[in-house]
């Protein structure tokens, strides 16, 4: 997770609107921008929390009917948008209801996720409603630190349609600044072989709409590409950060995941002219292991996994992005088509 966000956010007067737990919530977003550490009110997607039992929370959700980056939808949008959904959560809890500091940074140290069935159609033109059920587990608390992890269940129209654990914990100033030079490479990075030769994708390659976010360049192993890191990107570097934050590594972890699948995919049949939808990400599991500096050179890497995965999905990979030699984060990750809208008698589960 980023740094505090240390701006201060000028407290608007609330709207409230009845969500399916039967509580009213608040619904302005941008009155909680302080409390998730972002700057602008398009990039916070939650709106209240109540506490419904001790350590239980439901949260409601806002998400914009565009993005830049995500892709929000009544399919229940992009698994990317789940996690920083809940990822803003972990961070408004501790603050509002476990007595964090503001001024305390916030350490992601791992994630689990898993898309299920999408939503049910609905014939209201209207969005559903999006609210998460939370669960939130202290694991240590003093004035200095808290550890803590959560387990989502996102719903959308009252309709489970995904998972999200999270592990963090935020510190203060003095803790952080001793866990970054922990962190921390002990001499210059060199330049990696080969490197300067890097081409960006393209971005349809790696499923978005946009060049600016293309987070991998291609080099001469097909199984490796440069991580393209713009720290002007309005949604990774909302705010300043003194690290590359773990959203934008999660995002090019995802991009190379996918860019994989596709090509295991292989060309169109010969019945359509129209290539395949591009894979997309349906569940895994993410270790954060060091902070990854932004003026050094980083390398994404896509194995494929000796774990077991559903046969529709083909197998899981295994994904890192390493600098200098040491492991930023890792992943098994597992990519597949979008899912079906299916019937109400059809059987499914989260993977």
């Amino acid at each position: 997770m980023q740094g505090t966000d240390r701006h201060a956010t000028a407290v608007r007067p609330r709207t409230t609107r009845t969500l399916p737990t039967g509580r009213d919530l608040a619904s302005d977003a941008g009155a909680l921008r302080a409390t998730v550490h972002k700057r602008a009110a398009s990039e916070v997607f939650l709106t209240d929390a109540v506490e419904v039992a001790d350590g239980r929370f439901s949260v409601a959700v806002r998400w914009p009917r565009e993005h830049g980056l995500y892709r929000p939808g009544p399919d229940g949008g992009d698994l990317l948008l789940w996690i920083e959904t809940v990822r803003q959560a972990g961070i408004h809890l501790s603050h509002r209801f476990y007595g964090v500091p503001m001024h305390h940074p916030f350490v992601l140290a791992g994630l689990t996720f898993a898309a299920g069935l999408p939503p049910a159609p609905s014939r209201d033109a209207r969005p559903a409603p999006v609210t998460l059920d939370i669960v939130v587990r202290r694991e240590a608390q003093d004035a200095r630190r808290t550890a803590a992890s959560a387990e989502a269940v996102l719903r959308v129209g009252g309709r489970d349609v995904g998972r999200v654990g999270l592990r963090w914990q935020a510190v203060d100033p003095a803790r952080y600044a001793v866990l970054r030079r922990r962190n921390s490479p002990p001499k210059p990075i060199a330049a990696v072989p080969g490197g300067a030769d890097a081409v960006p994708l393209t971005a349809r390659a790696v499923g978005r709409a946009q060049e600016r976010d293309v987070m991998l360049a291609a080099t001469r192993d097909d199984a490796t590409w440069m991580l393209r890191l713009d720290t002007s990107h309005p949604v990774f570097f909302d705010h300043a950060c003194d690290h590359i934050p773990g959203m934008a590594l999660l995002e090019a972890l995802s991009q190379a995941a996918g860019v994989t699948a596709a090509r295991r995919a292989g060309p169109p049949t010969a019945h359509g002219t129209d290539p395949a939808p591009h894979p997309v990400l349906r569940s895994g599991t993410v270790a954060f292991e060091a902070f990854g500096e932004l003026d050094a050179p980083v390398t994404v890497t896509a194995r494929t996994g000796s774990g077991q995965a559903p046969a529709e999905g083909g197998p899981a990979l295994c994904v890192s992005a390493v600098q200098g030699g040491r492991t930023l984060v890792r992943a098994d990750l597992l990519c597949g088509p979008a899912p079906r809208r299916t019937g109400a008698g059809d059987a499914g589960a989260c993977r």
